[in-house]
Parts: C-alpha cells; sequence; structure tokens
C-alpha cells in the first residue's frame, strides 16, 4: 500500500491528538474562520480549474431542459443550475446527479474523541449526489443566512473548505491544506441539541450520521412545507381542498400479493414531503403481517394461502442489517436473514387464542445511495453488549435478488439494480462505547483513500478495501447505484 501523508504536520498530530476511548491530550483548535453573512460570500471559486463536463442522471435518465443538460459544471469546477432565487425553490426543483470533480482530500482534526464525526462528515463529502447538493445550493440560491436550516448551511461551509482537484493523491506530495476543525458543524448540532457533551465523550457513527442526516432532512421538510403551504393559500380553492383529501386517503388500499390474494397496504409515510435527501438516501420497506384463519374448532389454520394478510409500507434513509447469526458470512446472507418471516411469539388471535403469525419484511423501492448498517453490537443477557467481531464479505458490485423484494409493481422496477461500493466505515476495537474509527472512500474511478482524522493513505487497489483487516471490522457500508 502507497503512503501518502495529507499534510507535513500531520504525523506530529497524530501523536498528540485524542484517540477515541484514550485519555491523550487533543492538539490546539485552529481558529475557526468567521460564518459568512450571506450565500454569496462563498461563491469565489474553490480552487484548481477543473474540465467542464455534462452529467447524465443514472437513476432517472438524462436531465435537460431545452435539450440541453440542466446541470454541468464550468472551469472552476463549480455546479451551474438554473438560476433560483430562493431555497425553497432550489429544494423544489433539485435533481439527482452522480458525477462530481474529484475533491482535494483534507484532514479533519480530531479534537477529542471525534473520529466518529470525522468519518461521517469525510463519507458524505466524497457521496456525489450528498456533494452535489450542497454545491448546486450554494451556487444558486442567493439569500442571507437563516437560522432556520443551521445545518445544512454548515455542510455548505463544510464542503466549501475542500478545492476541485483532479490530481490523484499520490503525485500531490505537499500540495495539500493543512487539517481543520468542522467547527461550523460542532456548533450548528449545539444549537440542535445534538450531543450536548459533544466533544470528549464517544460517540456511535451511525446513530451520529442518524442525527446528521436526519436533522438536514428535516430542515428541508420544515422549508418546503412553509412553501407549499404558502402556495396553497396564495390559490386557494375548493379543488384544491378536495385534492388533498383525496391524496390523504389514498394512504390505504388493497393490493393483489401472494397467492394472488387481496392484500390490505397501509403507507405509514404517505403524508411526508420528498425532499433532496430522501430522493438520495430513501427507500421503502413493505412490511407483512400474516395471521393464521382460526376454524369455529379453534385450530388456526398453518397454510400461507389461508391466512390474513396486511401490509405496511415503511420508509427508510438505511438498512439495518443483523450479521450475529451463525448463518451470516456475507453481506448477501444478511440480506436473506432481513427478508426471512419472523415467527412472532405470545400473539393472540381475534378471539383471545394463541396463533403462530409470522411478519416479514421485503424490500419494495431501493435508493440510489444504498447506507448499510451492520449490527454487529448486540445485547447479551449475562454480559451486557457485546461486540460482534467476525468478518462480513462484501463485494464490490452488489446485485440485489429478486427474492428480497414484494410482489408490488414499485419492486418490480428496483429488484435487479446493481450497486457499486464507494464507501466503507470501520469500527475498531472491542467495546461499543470505545474504540476507534476510520474509513475507506472512493474519491474518483478506481482511487482509494483511507482517512484516519488527519492521515490519508493511497491504497493500491479495491483488493485492499474488500479485504479481512484484524485491527478493524466494517460497520456502515455506502453503495451507489450502477447506472
Amino acid at each position: 500500500m502507497y503512503s501518502q501523508r495529507a499534510y507535513a504536520t500531520t504525523r506530529a498530530a497524530k501523536r498528540s491528538r485524542g484517540k477515541s476511548g484514550g485519555n491523550q491530550p487533543a492538539i490546539d483548535e485552529p481558529k475557526p474562520k468567521p460564518k459568512p453573512t450571506s450565500w454569496a460570500a462563498l461563491l469565489k471559486p474553490a480552487g484548481h480549474a477543473s474540465h467542464p463536463t455534462t452529467t447524465r442522471n443514472g437513476y432517472g435518465g438524462d436531465t435537460k431542459v431545452n435539450g440541453q443538460a440542466d446541470i454541468f459544471y464550468d472551469e472552476n469546477g463549480v455546479i451551474k443550475q438554473r438560476a433560483f432565487l430562493t431555497l425553497e425553490d432550489a429544494l423544489e426543483n433539485w435533481q439527482l446527479v452522480f458525477s462530481a470533480p474529484p475533491v482535494q482530500p483534507r484532514g479533519l482534526v480530531n479534537t477529542g474523541n471525534m473520529c466518529f464525526m470525522n468519518v461521517v462528515l469525510q463519507a458524505l463529502l466524497y457521496c456525489a449526489p450528498v456533494y452535489n447538493l450542497l454545491w448546486g445550493v450554494k451556487a444558486s440560491v442567493a439569500f442571507n443566512f437563516k437560522t432556520t436550516t443551521p445545518l445544512l448551511e454548515a455542510l455548505i461551509q463544510y464542503v466549501h473548505e475542500f478545492r476541485h482537484n483532479r490530481t490523484p493523491l499520490a503525485h500531490m506530495l505537499s500540495d495539500l491544506e493543512e487539517p481543520f476543525v468542522p467547527e461550523n458543524v460542532y456548533e450548528a448540532l449545539r444549537q440542535k441539541n445534538v450531543f450536548q457533551t459533544l466533544r470528549g465523550q464517544q460517540e456511535d457513527a451511525q446513530e451520529f450520521m442518524s442525527y446528521l442526516v436526519d436533522g438536514i432532512n428535516e430542515e428541508m421538510t420544515d422549508i418546503l412545507s412553509a412553501h407549499r403551504l404558502g402556495a396553497s393559500l396564495a390559490a386557494t380553492s375548493l379543488a384544491n381542498h378536495e385534492a388533498s383529501s383525496t391524496s390523504d386517503n389514498n394512504s390505504s388500499w388493497l393490493e393483489v400479493g401472494l397467492h394472488n390474494k387481496a392484500m390490505h397496504i397501509r403507507d405509514s409515510n404517505a403524508a411526508a414531503i420528498r425532499t433532496p435527501i430522501t430522493q438520495i438516501f430513501g427507500g421503502t420497506v413493505q412490511s407483512t403481517l400474516a395471521v393464521p384463519r382460526v376454524a369455529s374448532g379453534g385450530i388456526a389454520h398453518a397454510p400461507k394461502s389461508k391466512a390474513a394478510q396486511s401490509s405496511n409500507r415503511e420508509a427508510f434513509q438505511w438498512l439495518a442489517l443483523d450479521v450475529s447469526s451463525n448463518d451470516v458470512d456475507t453481506i448477501e446472507d444478511a440480506f436473506d436473514e432481513f427478508v426471512a418471516p419472523e415467527i412472532i411469539e405470545g400473539y393472540m388471535g381475534a378471539r383471545g387464542e394463541p396463533v403462530a403469525a409470522t411478519k416479514q419484511n421485503l424490500l419494495e423501492r431501493v435508493p440510489p445511495v444504498l447506507v448499510l448498517h451492520l449490527k454487529r453490537f448486540v445485547f447479551c443477557p449475562n454480559d451486557g453488549v457485546q461486540k460482534v467481531h467476525k468478518f462480513i464479505e462484501y463485494p464490490e458490485t452488489l446485485s440485489m435478488a429478486p427474492k428480497w423484494f414484494s410482489k408490488t409493481a414499485d419492486a418490480v422496477r428496483h429488484r435487479d439494480a446493481k450497486y457499486k461500493l464507494s464507501g466503507v466505515i470501520y469500527h475498531h476495537g472491542s467495546q461499543a462505547s470505545g474504540g476507534h474509527y476510520t474509513c475507506d472512500l472512493l474519491r474518483s474511478t478506481n482511487e482509494w483513500l483511507r482517512f484516519d482524522d488527519v492521515d490519508i493513505d493511497c491504497l493500491s487497489s479495491i483488493g485492499d478495501v474488500l479485504a479481512e483487516k484484524k485491527d478493524r471490522t466494517a460497520y456502515i457500508l455506502f453503495y451507489t447505484i450502477r447506472h
């Protein structure tokens, strides 16, 4: 493996920084930049020029306006879009784009048990649709900063700290910028009352990512809700009211299911507003409850064809896969476990008699960026929370299997999806409350980088990412749809 340190001072910084779960003194933090007063303050080119290129919306076809690509990069590597006047318009008209100019790597300072945050921020930076979203908003929205979207603003300022540079890391030598502290993100999280004791206390990377992404999604939802409410009030009519009522009623319907049986389906996410975050990470699972019918003699019929079924459509932004079973050695095994029917112990029928009810989760719609959380921390009655250390094999290309999907029309369109691995977050150590986090991320075609706070290494091949590692285990996987 070729090793290229991100900055001349990083080796000294690593010796003095505080590792997660450790008591080493943290290095002095660089002074944070003053918060800009408007988007215009961020509109200067971020760095070296990158070649202009049109992009393709691989998930839904080419995105064009009047026959031309709607999103492209200018000579400075800045995403150019149609001019929007407000953040509301930008979010309403946002388009999914997978291509992004390579970002010049830069380390993040660990100010004391902050590695869980650093790996998530690096992973989001190298997730092309997220990066394009943040740069697109910055480039096309002209308005003063508001306190209603602190997380979104903080992430936009965070990505602005990185330059565009197509040069492979191995050829950059010392042309890298000094590691920095994402102070704006810290401050935004404090405003949101997330992790009150943010510094000096180890946290879980998956939990942090959940807070961060959900928080941004909530900000976008509030903005879009207010925007649509205002538009509705401006054009109040009986027809609008009736259309809204009809939409609400469509959250429950009958659909043909297994063995051509009618199945009652409820959509728990029917009223949710579609945001750029849900368009990037959002998928749906169909959770089906099957209850055997009981004959007059009180005997429950076991055959599935005679079971009454009801289903609930549930949204997700990442899938949590149980890897504790002895039968799970690969990601494909974990998906088999995820969709396997589960017997519900102690389920009582309508007449108060015990019945062998089952619950089954099946995928219905998978997102452009599929995030898999490997559930490595399990609770044992005698030993408390324990870590599952075994190696779980994960492929470079993940092919979704039809058996993992429901029989609905939405599922048919997604069940042959193929994904390419784009990132791995690792957990080091044996305890849920300690250890350390690092990550491997795909920067550009066939260029993988390993991030360890301020240290950045070049990996020789994808084999380094897929191989079993003695000192760490894969905890979060990022897969991007192939198109």
